[in-house]
């Protein structure tokens, strides 16, 4: 049973699941971002195993679908990431109402294919 955790943990932190993540965090403006990125690429693949092992874990106690586990997580992980760049104040231009609107769609899009697509198929064929 603890194969299963270490595999979604492994699933979730692999290069496949990070890199869109890494790609874009790569591309924004230093003046724009309050967080060091050698930390990031640090804590960011640890962070999207243990969304995985999340998934897996309330797929477990719910009894949720494959498809289900994924969508769940897919809406709790950008939910978790965006307040805590609310709190920690992770991003300078996202001052006014239409910049955070702006920033959320496309975390909780950038999310949602990631988990739906890359970790689900990774998880059906790995």
């Amino acid at each position: 049973m603890n194969n299963q955790y270490l595999r979604a943990f492994v699933i979730g932190s692999s290069f496949f699941v990070f890199f869109p993540y890494f790609f874009i965090v790569s591309s924004l403006k230093k003046t724009n971002v309050n967080f060091s990125y050698k930390y990031y690429t640090f804590l960011a693949p640890i962070a999207l195993g243990l969304f995985n092992v999340l998934s897996l874990y309330l797929s477990i106690i719910f009894n949720l679908t494959k498809i289900s586990r994924f969508i769940l997580i897919s809406l709790i992980a950008p939910t978790l990431v965006a307040l805590t760049v609310y709190f920690f104040k992770a991003y300078n231009n996202l001052n006014t109402f239409s910049e955070w609107f702006n920033y959320l769609w496309k975390l909780y899009l950038l999310y949602f294919i990631v988990f739906n697509f890359d970790v689900y198929l990774l998880d059906k064929y790995v």
